[in-house]
């Protein structure tokens, strides 16, 4: 009962625990995505009209800058959504616990972080191209720095991982191999279920189908029982 009551105990705490890491890892990969969107990420150039304010026109690469972001963090739900998932499931059968909805929400958690710190490292990254641009003179030409005016793409890294890991969950329930479920006890064989209802519910109906014995050949000797009240029995 003892070692019972602890592993209970012990189970909430791997939970947090497991959740941690997967939180941790995220975010730590969001600040290398930061690192890596600075570097690659191209910059629009335009004309500088005073007080930090740039006009750039409809060029590609003012729009470029946005779309590598958005494609990075997506394609990092995606690969973060399947390591997660992957990674839960032999750790959930080596102790039989179910960790999927621990790592799904710590998974959840740490790809919104993630993805704010891409940006933000990103952003600060290029801090001495956003201060060039506001020094520079009303109509000098100027190289702008990484922004992210569509805030609203910083769900794209959740809600792939999300996605991701819903999916090889269903793909999991379908083919009945959840991770720290135990399966379900088999059914006992259709004939042994019969026999056992019968036998419970005091059923004595002969195996022949109940037909009651046929009586004998006529001209056949019939058995008598002897009785033990008669003369030989108190003879004894």
């Amino acid at each position: 009962m003892t070692e019972q009551n602890r592993a209970d105990g012990a189970a909430p705490l791997r939970q947090l625990a497991v959740g941690a890491c997967v939180f941790g890892a995220l975010v730590l990969l969001g600040a290398l995505l930061g690192l890596v969107w600075w570097q690659f990420a191209p910059r629009a150039e335009g004309t500088a009209l005073g007080d930090g304010q740039v006009f750039t026109g409809t060029t590609e690469d003012v729009f470029a800058g946005e779309g590598y972001f958005v494609v990075m963090t997506a394609l990092a739900g995606l690969a973060t959504g399947y390591a997660a998932y992957m990674v839960q499931f032999p750790l959930a059968r080596r102790r039989l616990q179910d960790l999927r909805l621990a790592v799904l929400v710590a998974g959840f958690l740490g790809a919104v972080a993630g993805a704010l710190l891409t940006w933000r490292v990103g952003v600060a990254l290029d801090g001495g191209v956003h201060a060039a641009v506001g020094a520079a003179e009303s109509g000098a030409t100027v190289v702008t720095g990484l922004h992210l005016d569509a805030t609203a793409f910083l769900v794209a890294w959740p809600f792939v991982f999300v996605l991701q890991y819903g999916l090889l969950d269903a793909v999991s329930i379908v083919r009945r191999d959840l991770p720290g479920v135990p399966p379900p006890p088999p059914a006992p064989p259709e004939g042994a279920a019969e026999g056992a209802v019968g036998q419970e519910g005091g059923d004595r109906t002969p195996r022949d189908g109940g037909l009651p014995p046929a009586p004998p050949a006529r001209g056949a000797p019939v058995a008598v029982e002897h009785d033990p009240s008669g003369p030989e029995g108190t003879g004894r």
